[in-house]
């Protein structure tokens, strides 16, 4: 089996590959809670918090795993995605394309050697 080394030991790929896929859908769920469709439900989150939340995690994971090149793309969609939200005219189109930018490309995150 696979390791992929971070900096206090490793991680088997298939414990990765479920780390990935559950980032996604913190990161998805910026969509739910932000959509005009959707939000109603969920004004007892603060999204804006949510949002800061996840780029430190992603920022802890990135030094975790000696700062992967994609992690750059996916940091910067998500803290242009949060410069939206904090805007007065919030563009949620916008905003949702970077936010799904920001999945795909935690998806396709390549680490290791």
């Amino acid at each position: 089996m696979e390791m992929i080394s971070h900096k206090y030991g490793k991680f088997n790929n298939e414990q990765f590959a479920d780390y990935k896929k559950r980032m996604r859908k913190k990161i998805f769920w910026l969509i739910i809670y932000t959509d005009p469709k959707t939000n109603k439900d969920y004004k007892n989150v603060d999204v804006v918090m949510y949002h800061k939340k996840l780029i430190e995690q992603l920022s802890g994971l990135n030094s975790l795993l000696f700062y992967p090149s994609g992690m750059v793309d996916i940091l910067c969609a998500l803290e242009y995605a949060l410069e939206i939200l904090n805007k007065e005219e919030f563009d949620f189109k916008h905003y949702r394309k970077l936010v799904l930018d920001a999945g795909a490309m935690v998806d396709r995150l390549k680490v290791g050697d």
